[in-house]
């Protein structure tokens, strides 16, 4: 199936590339996400054109992970025993906190085991980038002058780490920083699974189908998409990189309001790198000390069989946006 990038005329030299998460999205499925940032953009909003990754019009996407079968299931046993173990200082996961972190993870990890799938999304990924920069000629700004940020929440995050990696390190895109002098202004991870993917593939690596070709494994540490130029000097493919995650949500990287290294996103010593951490509630006063994060969580990735109360979805995207309002309207508007 071949994906047309989706285009249109930039209104001034900024866009925003919203890149979706868990789920089956499609074309307005995000417009009261698209609606909460025009808002707290306020008239700033009309300089933006708005773009969204729709990866999930690949056909074959959630069919396959139906075949993966026991690779699924080894791959959700090793989530479920790496959460079950805390990280030595963090109490272990209950029984049933353990099984609903594994399943809501192993939803955000499971594209690993499908090599074509991941670059096809890639690939997807890629061609929309360059269609935003030729839009952005179109209008008259030139690839240096354009203000472009990225915002990712979840699986959407680490479609964007391995897009940004195989930009920056083969020329041949079009779109590396020192070669061509593609820089997002902004790169915003909210509740990034990426250093759990790391952790997890490389677990499980003879699992991994042509893991040669999974970026956010590669090297001794995970590394910001960057390519150096004629001086040697790393030239990064944001200006800013900014990870935004809760600290009750385990794919981000916390279990139980505590870090959990081996799975929170972290580029140590960057100076491009900004990370917070959102304190987060289970539910809002008031609503009873019944409401369980396994349940929470099972709830956000089913319908139906939700609480009696509606309890706070950790891993919600509105929620992180809404929280962060003030300085996302900074870094898009700077």
């Amino acid at each position: 199936m071949t994906l047309i990038p989706q285009t249109q005329r930039w209104p001034a030299d900024r866009a925003i590339l919203f890149v979706h998460g868990i789920g089956n999205a499609g074309v307005g499925d995000y417009r009261p996400l698209v609606e909460q940032v025009q808002a707290l953009l306020g008239d700033d909003a009309n300089r933006f054109a708005f773009y969204f990754l729709y990866y999930d019009e690949i056909n074959d996407w959630f069919a396959a992970k139906l075949q993966a079968g026991a690779l699924f299931e080894q791959l959700i046993g090793g989530v479920r025993l790496k959460f079950s173990q805390g990280n030595g200082t963090a109490p272990a996961a209950s029984v049933g906190l353990g099984n609903a972190i594994a399943e809501f993870a192993g939803d955000v990890l499971w594209p690993v085991l499908l090599a074509d799938a991941r670059t096809a999304i890639r690939t997807m990924y890629l061609n929309q980038l360059r269609r935003i920069g030729r839009d952005g000629e179109d209008a008259k700004v030139p690839a240096r002058r354009q203000h472009v940020t990225i915002i990712a929440h979840s699986m959407g995050c680490f479609h964007t780490y391995e897009a940004l990696r195989e930009a920056a390190a083969d020329k041949g895109q079009g779109l590396s920083p020192a070669t061509w002098g593609v820089r997002f202004d902004n790169v915003i991870y909210m509740a990034s699974p990426v250093q759990l993917i790391r952790t997890v593939a490389n677990d499980i690596h003879a699992l991994v189908p042509r893991k040669e070709t999974l970026h956010c494994t590669a090297g001794g540490a995970l590394l910001l998409p960057s390519e150096a130029n004629v001086s040697g000097a790393a030239i990064t493919s944001a200006r800013r990189t900014v990870s935004i995650t809760g600290n009750l949500d385990p794919v981000g990287g916390h279990l139980m309001r505590t870090r959990l290294p081996w799975a929170c996103m972290d580029f140590p010593s960057e100076p491009t790198f900004e990370p917070f951490i959102d304190q987060q509630q289970i539910a809002t006063a008031g609503q009873g000390e019944d409401i369980t994060l396994a349940g929470v969580l099972q709830a956000a990735l089913r319908d139906g069989a939700a609480p009696s109360i509606t309890p706070e979805n950790p891993h919600d995207w509105s929620a992180y946006i809404a929280r962060r309002a003030t300085q996302l309207k900074t870094w898009l508007t700077e």
